[in-house]
This record gives C-alpha cells, structure tokens and sequence, in this order.
C-alpha cells in the first residue's frame, strides 16, 4: 500500500505536460503582447504630449512680450537626458549691473548653458532624447535644423503687432526690434509617432496637427 501511494506521488510530481506547456506558453505570448502594446501606446503618447506642452510655452511667451517690459525669448534645446524649454526675457540682468546682458537673446548655445549653469534661468523638460525635433525655415519649410546638443530653436513675437519676430538677414527691423531669430514655419516632433507645430507667420497663431 504504502509503495503504491509512492508512486502516486511520484506521478503527481512528474511536471507540465505537453498541454499544460502549452497553454502557459499561450497565456504568457498574450502578456507579452499586451505589454508591448502598452509600450508602443505610452510612447506615441509621449511625442503627442510634448507637442502640447511646446505648444502650450508659446503662447506663454506671446502673453509675456504683450504685457511685460521686453522681448521674451523661447529657447528649445536638446541635452542628453532629454528636450526642454526655456523662456527668458531680454531684461535679464545676470550681474546686477542694470543693463541687460542679452538684449537681443541668446546667440549662441554657449550663452544659453552659461545661465543654466548658473542658475539664472532653468528648463522644462518636454520629453526625453529618443524624440527628434527639426524646425521648419521659411514659409515653405525649405530649410532645416535637427535639435542637437550644440545648438536651438529660438522663437519670439513682436511686441507691435503680435506675429512671430524673425529676420532673416541678421538686421534690425525697422521697430528696433531684435535680429538672428529665423522664422520657423513648422516644429516637427517625432517619435513613435510624428506631430507639428504649425506656425503662422503674419497672425501669430500656432496649432498642433498630426504628422
């Protein structure tokens, strides 16, 4: 009796079968693919969400420049953890001197890392590095910048007339108002998926569009 309940145990033990292997392997295909799915779905979010968040900095900077003293200048910027935003108004004082340190905002990325890493200006962060931005030159968006490590995007409204503040000669428009900000006509973000930001050069306005 007792070597027949052995061998009932030693049956029991003997492991999955071949359906039971089976049905495991099944069971754990449709976790996979849920949450590779849930991945892909988070990431898409991801570019979408940096889109309104960018969006949303640039009307703060229209507001800014309408109803504060000065220009107020957006910087988009790439590091390696990620893309932020900074806006920065041409009063900044860095030194306490009285005098604005860049009138006519930052030239130069340089510039731009001096005062992060000093704590005179900070960034929002738009989302993280495995989103590419290019901006869009021109009305028909002939030209081209990809967003790097050593370079931004720079946007800025005019205080007179509320359209978007470029030139793109470098020169003095004929308010006084501030030169070497190129007019993009459109910020691709793209990453799982791709979104715009189209921008509208004479009203000023600018919206989020897919693709």
């Amino acid at each position: 009796m007792q070597e027949v309940k052995a061998m009932d145990i030693r049956k029991d033990k003997r492991g999955f079968s071949l359906i039971e292997l089976i049905i495991t392997m099944a069971i754990m295909a449709v976790f996979a693919g849920a949450i590779i799915g849930g991945m892909s779905y988070i990431n898409a979010g991801k570019t979408k969400k940096a889109a309104a968040r960018l969006n949303n900095k640039i009307s703060s900077i229209q507001t800014a420049t309408m109803t504060k003293k000065g220009q107020t200048f957006l910087y988009i910027y790439r590091t390696s953890d990620g893309v932020y935003s900074t806006a920065v108004s041409s009063k900044i004082d860095t030194n306490g001197d009285g005098n604005p340190d860049y009138p006519k905002g930052f030239t130069q990325r340089s510039e731009l890392d001096q005062c992060l890493s000093s704590g005179k200006v900070s960034g929002d962060k738009l989302c993280d590095s495995t989103v590419t931005i290019t901006g869009k030159q021109g009305s028909g968006g002939s030209n081209s910048v990809t967003l790097s490590e050593s370079n931004f995007l720079k946007l800025a409204y005019s205080k007179s007339t509320g359209a978007f503040n470029y030139s793109n000669d470098g020169s003095l428009d004929t308010n006084g108002e501030f030169t070497d900000v190129p007019f993009y006509s459109m910020i691709e973000m793209s990453g799982k998926e791709k979104f715009s930001i189209k921008l509208v050069k004479i009203s000023g306005k600018h919206f989020v569009k897919k693709g």
